[in-house]
């Protein structure tokens, strides 16, 4: 359950690069991000090495295509992280262009990754719609987590323009937007059964409201509050904003992990 939570969370880091503008961001920022994601995918090769049964339901566990799949997935995990301490060297040294390649290398690496287990893993709602709220939890988590690393690293360099944050601001609302998509898809489609079962636990109850509230209400108002706040280039309270939403995010999606084991569903 953590390492698909870290699987995830280094995804949407990694496609937040991918897609910000990088010029208008100091070669520091992006050295200290290299060391982050360094972090997340070498516990998470760690993690795959100790179980491969860590994102079924426990119905599937044992099968031997998890097996596959978990071993896939370290290996991915071990090559992304030796790019990213390549990564942090060349940003160290101001190298952007072989940087660059880096970025585009870690997101292949860590979006193929959460693609693998979306489209091999047993699921009970098929392949499309485990990709989808995959994809959607990696993009808001990644677009938080790396927004409030930024607004931390702005209020270090003040010369540096808010641009990127407000990049960041529509992304955080896109990204919340396929999460709330992915999740009312699941809830019309498997509702009416699910509602039951977790009606009948009062702890999965408190997930599933959890979920909703972290993962999807949360991102929502934070976007909002960013629009307001950066109007007046208020970068210190956007930071603000950003690491308390941070934490609702996180608690979100790991009790989405919690319900997607014991339920066998994305919520």
């Amino acid at each position: 359950m953590i390492a698909l939570f870290l699987l995830k969370l280094s995804a949407g880091i990694t496609l937040m690069w991918l897609c910000m503008p990088r010029r208008e961001v100091t070669d520091g920022f992006f050295r200290i991000q290299m060391r982050l994601v360094l972090g997340t995918t070498v516990l998470t090769a760690l993690l795959l090495s100790r179980t491969t049964t860590w994102a079924l339901p426990p119905e599937a566990a044992g099968q031997v295509q998890a097996h596959r799949v978990a071993e896939w997935l370290w290996t991915l995990q071990l090559v992304a992280a030796a790019s990213a301490y390549l990564g942090s060297i060349f940003w160290a040294l101001g190298r952007r262009t072989p940087g660059r390649l880096v970025i585009w290398l870690l997101t292949l690496l860590c979006v193929g990754s959460v693609c693998l287990h979306s489209l091999q893993i047993p699921t009970r709602v098929g392949p499309a719609l485990q990709l989808l709220s995959d994809v959607a939890s990696s993009g808001v988590t990644g677009s938080v987590l790396t927004a409030m690393l930024l607004g931390h690293w702005s209020l270090t360099t003040p010369t540096m323009s808010i641009a990127p944050l407000r990049w960041f601001n529509r992304a955080l609302l896109v990204a919340a937007a396929a999460r709330l998509l992915a999740t009312g898809i699941v809830v019309a489609r498997y509702g009416s059964d699910s509602f039951a079962m977790i009606h009948s636990d009062f702890v999965q109850l408190l997930w599933l409201g959890t979920r909703i509230v972290g993962g999807i209400v949360v991102p929502l108002v934070i976007a909002v509050l960013l629009w307001r706040i950066l109007r007046y280039r208020n970068t210190q309270s956007a930071t603000g904003v950003l690491f308390a939403g941070l934490i609702l995010v996180f608690m979100g999606e790991m009790s989405a992990a919690l319900l997607e084991r014991a339920t066998g569903i994305p919520w």
